[in-house]
């Protein structure tokens, strides 16, 4: 067993300087070796054996060493428990640990300037970033075209998730408005059903939005009013604007060319009124970079982990109290009447 592994078993303690009691343990369990030495000594210097074990027969040989260990053994945990051994964890608040990934599945994602389209290509960033959030992380999925879908509200089941991800099919027309505003609604209902549990904070954030799209809203509320709709919740907007100038569809009947150039400028303006951040991305490579930016920058928003100490001293003085009552308990039977 190496350092590491040890230092993984061993707790952290409050008052690690009190440990140097343990020294003492050691000095009495190597007292105690010693005065056996000793007594074996004494006794075959000026004790007959024969009569020795003709009046006592039954000497507690191994019993009394056990009970000797039990005793030394309980001394150490009650010094461990005087050192106030302590466990970390970290837990974040349920209402702080909610995202929601709206997808844009209009037509302009077909484009194949991004291989093999964009529409694949950010299937396979979206799973790769669920993946990676956090178990403690709820995720929901919001589709939009034309009309705003939700896919799957805000859920552990990262399974499920993916499945509604990969079975996303395009769509004409591009509301990105409707769908921030719709989700901004999801993620403060959400929250507001949980402010009313016990031991819940009302003022925290009610989640955060990844926005993943190629155009500019061309049905139903702007790009902006979704914008101020979701600042006024306290709900951060991360953008990304996903394709390159060069995109384009054409028509499957007429085989017309239609020109489908990404437009970040307004998904600039989202992310810094919400207080979330813009990305740009050109290839699948950089669109899986971005969603790493978005995991990375989610903390800031989300919350930190809240580190947990939790003293654990009454479990080691438990476990001192019984193997002392143990070894007591054990030297009334085995040795009463013994030498």
């Amino acid at each position: 067993m190496n350092g590491t592994q040890i230092a993984a078993i061993l707790p952290d303690f409050l008052d690690p300087g009190r440990l140097w009691l343990l020294l003492v343990v050691v000095a009495l369990g190597a007292g105690y070796v010693a005065s056996l030495a000793w007594r074996k000594g004494a006794q075959v210097r000026f004790t007959q054996v024969d009569l020795l074990d003709r009046v006592a027969p039954q000497r507690p040989r191994w019993r009394r060493h056990l009970i000797a260990a039990l005793q030394l053994l309980g001394l150490a945990l009650a010094v461990i428990a005087i050192a106030r051994p302590v466990e970390h964890t970290s837990e974040r608040t349920k209402s702080e640990g909610r995202i929601l990934v709206l997808f844009d599945v209009s037509l302009s994602m077909e484009a194949t300037d991004v291989a093999p389209n964009r529409l694949e290509a950010a299937k396979e960033a979206a799973r790769n970033f669920i993946d990676e959030v956090d178990d403690d992380v709820e995720i929901g999925l919001v589709s939009f075209a034309g009309v705003v879908r939700v896919q799957v509200e805000p859920t552990l089941d990262r399974e499920r998730v993916i499945r509604r991800v990969d079975d996303l099919e395009l769509d004409e027309a591009t509301a990105i408005g409707d769908a921030i505003i719709v989700s901004t609604d999801l993620l403060t209902d959400a929250a507001d059903a949980q402010s009313d549990e016990p031991g819940q904070d009302s003022d925290l954030a009610p989640g955060a939005i990844v926005l993943l799209t190629d155009g500019e809203t061309t049905v139903g509320r702007t790009t902006a009013e979704g914008a101020a709709v979701a600042a006024e919740a306290g709900v951060p907007v991360f953008t990304i604007a996903f394709g390159t100038p060069d995109g384009f569809i054409s028509d499957p009947i007429s085989g017309e060319i239609f020109p489908v150039p990404v437009a970040p400028e307004e998904l600039e303006i989202v992310a810094e009124s919400t207080g979330g951040q813009a990305y740009e991305a050109q290839s699948g490579d950089a669109l899986a970079d971005a969603y790493d930016e978005v995991s990375n920058s989610l903390g800031d928003t989300l919350g930190e982990e809240i580190e947990i100490t939790k003293e654990l001293t009454w479990r080691w003085a438990l476990a001192a109290f019984i193997l002392l009552t143990v070894a007591w308990s054990l030297s009334l039977w085995w040795l009463r009447g013994m030498v």
